[in-house]
């Protein structure tokens, strides 16, 4: 009974392949997989002549940042192993991103079912010290500061006295995780008070290594009694802002992808 129940196995398998093998577009089934911390979905999977490809829709259901490299991961076709090369996904507390997965090749095309050991899942908190960022003087004595593995460099600014605008990049150049919290921002005029960046509302941003951003920071209605920002030296102060974090790698999850007969039909007509 044994032996014909493998029998059984081995033929659904054959003819599963080889019915995938008369079609020129091979479509999958949708999949989910969820822990108490993340959700994935993987949808519109399609293996074409050019390759193959499928959207991949990441929830974070934690308080913490999660980061997946694809390059980490190994997708398991046909026998053989492949290493995507896509740009990493950053996904904030409690939200989700989606991006496309494109593995060119034509040796994609024939397959019934694959695997993708998604390594290169990780998590980190940007309740960490900070690195160390020297002052910043407007008019600016130099456009270009340092602070770890970021270097900083001033686009434009435009000082008035009701407003001042200036627009820094950063381009981040460390092997760990870097971030930048416009909240952290503050200026400090010549009477010694400080103020908060007017940008203060916006979301971190979260560099990998060699990613280049900008960002803008801005004060606006100084008090009088503190000096004219047209015409007074003012000094942004970084405090935190500025991080460098070492992420915690998070478990693999295996996804197996399923070949959709039905689908696939419908779709070569």
């Amino acid at each position: 009974m044994k032996k014909i129940s493998l029998a059984l196995v081995a033929l659904i398998a054959f003819v599963s392949v080889t019915t995938a093998q008369t079609y020129k577009r091979i479509f999958y089934k949708d999949l989910t997989i969820e822990t108490s911390d993340i959700k994935i979905v993987v949808n519109g999977a399609v293996s074409t002549p050019a390759g193959l490809k499928f959207r991949l829709h990441i929830f974070n259901k934690t308080n913490k940042y999660i980061v997946y490299k694809p390059s980490e991961s190994v997708f398991k076709i046909g026998g053989k192993n492949y290493n995507p090369d896509e740009k990493w996904m950053i996904i904030r507390p409690n939200d989700d991103e989606s991006q496309t997965i494109d593995l060119k090749g034509p040796d994609y095309m024939t397959t019934d079912k694959f695997d993708v050991v998604m390594s290169g899942l990780y998590t980190f908190s940007t309740d960490v010290k900070s690195v160390n960022t020297p002052d910043f003087k407007l008019p600016p004595a130099q456009n270009d500061i340092k602070a770890g593995g970021f270097n900083i460099s001033l686009v434009k600014n435009k000082k008035t006295t009701a407003r001042t605008d200036a627009t820094f990049t950063a381009n981040y150049v460390g092997d760990k995780i870097g971030v930048f919290e416009p909240n952290k921002v503050a200026m400090k005029m010549a009477d010694g008070k400080e103020y908060a960046n007017y940008h203060s509302d916006k979301k971190p941003i979260v560099f990998a290594k060699g990613q280049t951003a900008d960002f803008p920071v801005a004060w606006k209605d100084v008090p009088s009694t503190s000096g004219d920002m047209q015409k007074d030296e003012m000094t942004i102060i970084w405090r935190d802002a500025f991080k460098e974090i070492t992420p915690d790698k998070m478990l693999p999850q295996t996804l197996t992808i399923m070949f959709d007969q039905e689908t696939t039909q419908a779709k070569n007509k």
